[in-house]
């Protein structure tokens, strides 16, 4: 792992952040999971403005696109406007101390003695007397041109891009396709598999290539010129090394290449472990990936044992195959982050190894239902509407088919999570071992276990369908039974009976009394 890494988060006024932390971030990987619009994001966002050291960046994104927007609100809100309560932005990256004076210090929201760096945006006190002036009128715009953008260390003294204490790379797959965003990925790759030594002698040498090639090849062309003028290769800024390298795979510019693969490329490689990166944030690396590449990428991510990693991701595969114990679950804004660290070994594994799975689905759903088969699962809408004269997607409520033997597993994430969880099961002629197997789970008020008590007769979901809807099953399948009877005609073909039953007697359909008691619990 590397030496040097970020420990802990804390964010005062940052975007959607009040006043939160998230300690205890990994060496190695941290995966950063929650709904659209929680703050996946903007954690990125707030490493990598710090990070760079480079005040101009806030500028360009603007303050008011930063500043937590309710705390702007509460202050334009105030009768009482003053200066010293205008709201401050601040965000403190807690790192491996390095033993260098300049990062250790009290320059924190907390004021603790502390090693790292912090970005600050505050009013200008130099500006204070214009900008009471400038609160006090009767309906203000906020003072946002009066702020200052500072990026220090702990210590309290000032810090450049060249100060840095931590080398990044962000690798936004959401942007990829933008060629702006395109060539800044292949100049921060270049940067940080250099160092300040290497990148001006290769600019220099750069330089003198492009002089010596105008001098020979346009020399005849020039001669012609009568007028003084003469061509060459543009020179400066915006046209050196920096400006005009990119990444080449088999002969073919990165650019060239499908944006799936360009994704791929750029993250496999940010992970080399011959690059000199401290921490890498991807966004998204799923985007634009196809299923293979995305075993692949992951593969990738799982060898990168230098880097910091933090990753935001929307999907199941990533999260589950990396590990769910790096995973920190960001509810909401306002709401404190969630780590699953504490998740059993074996079901950690589980989830590592099993068939694509929807627990990540699972993770960000505040009300689940648990069902073990695809006939539960097509049927439960019907169930639902038919008792509550509502849906499940108005309810918000998710229903997930993963078979019986992995209740457990999703349990033990549902107990650290808090999240209403009713798994509906069959008994399989033992409702007393159905009860044993679950009694530490329901043992947390938000899990509860529901199964048919009737373990002679009712020992299966299509057991317990078929009498309590038997004149509707009689309808539609005992035309040209002949070895079969009814029910055992739905046995063998669960899946096609409970389409059948879902598109044609959707509205008709009674739930048995334990799937409606489950349908009773989780909308409480």
């Amino acid at each position: 792992m590397t030496n040097n890494h970020i420990e802990k988060i804390q964010f005062l006024n940052f975007k959607g952040f009040r006043n939160q932390r998230i300690d205890g971030l990994n060496s190695g990987l941290n995966i950063l999971i929650g709904d659209n619009d929680t703050g996946k994001s903007s954690v990125l966002l707030a490493i990598d403005l710090v990070l760079s050291c480079n005040p101009g960046r806030v500028e360009s994104i603007g303050l008011d696109k930063l500043l937590n927007l309710d705390s702007v609100n509460e202050f334009l809100s105030n009768p009482k406007r003053q200066f010293k309560d205008l709201p401050i932005m601040e965000v403190d990256l807690y790192l491996t101390d390095q033993g260098r004076h300049e990062f250790e210090g009290e320059h924190n929201v907390a004021r603790e003695n502390a090693y790292g760096i912090c970005l600050i945006c505050r009013p200008n006190d130099g500006l204070a007397d214009l900008i009471e002036e400038v609160i006090s009128l009767e309906s203000p715009a906020f003072p946002y041109e009066y702020y200052t953008v500072e990026i220090r260390g702990f210590g309290g003294e000032p810090l450049s891009a060249y100060k840095k204490p931590v080398q990044h790379l962000q690798i936004d797959n959401t942007k990829i396709s933008n060629d702006y965003a395109s060539k800044s990925h292949v100049r921060a790759l270049y940067r940080a598999n250099t160092d300040e030594k290497e990148r001006n002698q290769l600019k220099y040498g750069y330089r003198q290539i492009k002089g010596e090639f105008s001098k020979s090849n346009f020399k005849e062309l020039n001669e012609k010129n009568e007028d003084g003028y003469e061509f060459a290769l543009k020179s400066g800024t915006k046209a050196n090394l920096e400006t005009d390298i990119t990444i080449s795979k088999a002969g073919l510019d990165i650019e060239s290449l499908g944006v799936g693969a360009q994704c791929f490329i750029r993250t496999s490689f940010a992970l080399s472990k011959k690059t000199n990166i401290d921490v890498v944030l991807l966004e998204e690396p799923e985007n634009h990936l196809s299923h293979v590449n995305m075993r692949k990428l992951i593969e990738k991510i799982k060898e990168a044992s230098k880097s910091q990693l933090f990753i935001a991701t929307h999907n199941s595969l990533i999260c589950s195959r990396l590990d769910l114990r790096h995973a920190i679950l960001l509810p909401s804004f306002g709401e404190d982050p969630i780590k699953l660290n504490n998740l059993p070994d074996d079901t950690a594994d589980f989830f590592m190894k099993a068939p694509n799975s929807g627990v990540l689905e699972f993770v960000l759903s505040s009300r689940n239902i648990l069902v073990e088969g695809d006939s539960e699962y097509i049927l439960m809408p019907s169930f639902y509407k038919h008792a509550t004269k509502s849906d499940l997607n108005k309810d918000e409520i998710n229903v997930i088919s993963i078979g019986g033997v992995s209740f457990p597993r999703y349990l033990d994430i549902a107990q650290l999570l808090g999240t209403l969880t009713a798994v509906i099961t069959d008994n399989d002629g033992n409702a007393d071992g159905v009860k044993e197997k679950y009694a530490e789970y329901v043992k947390s008020s938000n899990i509860e276990v529901f199964y048919d008590d009737d373990d002679q007769n009712r020992t299966t979901f299509e057991k317990c369908l078929y009498p309590d809807n038997q004149e509707i099953c009689d309808e539609l399948f005992s035309e040209g039974r002949k070895t079969l009877s009814v029910q055992d005609y739905m046995l063998k073909n669960k899946s096609t009976v409970a389409y059948e039953l879902a598109t044609k007697k959707s509205e008709e359909l009674s739930a048995p009394k334990y799937i409606a008691e489950a349908i009773k619990w989780i909308g409480k």
